[in-house]
């Protein structure tokens, strides 16, 4: 499908300085990125707190963002001085970028997807010809897809209210292995040293049913074939409960 709220911004200047740019920023490794392949990334503040979340798409030597629209000022306004030193410049480009879910994508090269499980994998395409898009699949199911896979998919109103710990971002965005970028101590720190009692779940709930239970919804919840489906930062004697309800009602967690 089209996913029109996705739009791509272009990284202009020398390929290695961009690349070492991008290394010393973002919260994932792009010296492991491999060619034609996609990258789950975010860009931290120095308190350690989310700014922004996007694909990384590396088209031969050069390095594509795909960022939800709301978040492209705050993606280029919060870089733009750390890129002067290094002589890059972004670009709002009027691409595409459509999104597929393929079945049975262990039979697919692995670089084509930015996240999958056994059953099924996302990938996305930057494109001209909207006559490629077939509109096969619609958001609700694309949005679904992404949750059932424990992706949380952040917009303007999330910008600096969650460390990567909270959105699972920590497990799907962030390398802990590739040195330094703003906020890596901190996240680090709370990753290595942190007693973490709650954990980031994707909760499906039958609409018909009313969960009481004081938990930390994330984002917007979706309604979905009289399904609710939501992402939550949840402790352990809640996530416990909710499980235990599930012999008598359609509830169901997934979790890491």
């Amino acid at each position: 499908m089209h996913l029109n709220s996705l739009k791509v911004v272009h990284i202009k200047g020398d390929q290695q300085k961009i690349k070492e740019f991008l290394q010393g920023q973002v919260s994932s490794d792009v010296f492991e990125q491999k060619n034609n392949s996609c990258q789950l990334s975010c860009i931290c503040n120095q308190k350690g707190l989310v700014i922004a979340e996007f694909i990384i798409k590396k088209i031969d030597s050069e390095f594509l963002i795909v960022i939800d629209e709301s978040l492209i000022d705050v993606f280029i306004d919060d870089l733009t001085p750390y890129a002067k030193f290094f002589g890059v410049t972004f670009d709002k480009g009027g691409e595409l970028v459509k999104g597929s879910i393929q079945v049975n994508s262990s039979k697919i090269d692995n670089d084509a997807f930015y996240l999958q499980s056994d059953d099924y994998g996302l990938q996305i395409e930057i494109t001209d010809d909207v006559s490629s898009i077939l509109n096969q699949i619609s958001i609700d199911e694309w949005n679904v897809a992404n949750k059932l896979l424990l992706n949380f998919q952040m917009c303007a109103k999330d910008v600096a209210l969650y460390r990567p710990l909270e959105l699972n971002y920590d497990k799907l965005r962030v390398s802990f292995t590739k040195g330094c970028f703003r906020g890596q101590e901190i996240i680090a720190r709370m990753h290595y040293l942190g007693v973490n009692r709650r954990t980031f779940c994707t909760v499906i709930n039958d609409t018909d049913h009313q969960l009481e239970l004081d938990i930390k919804i994330l984002g917007s919840a979706i309604s979905y074939n009289n399904l609710s489906i939501f992402s939550c930062y949840i402790d352990k004697p809640s996530q416990e409960k909710i499980q235990s309800l599930s012999n008598h009602h359609l509830i169901s967690v997934t979790t890491n």
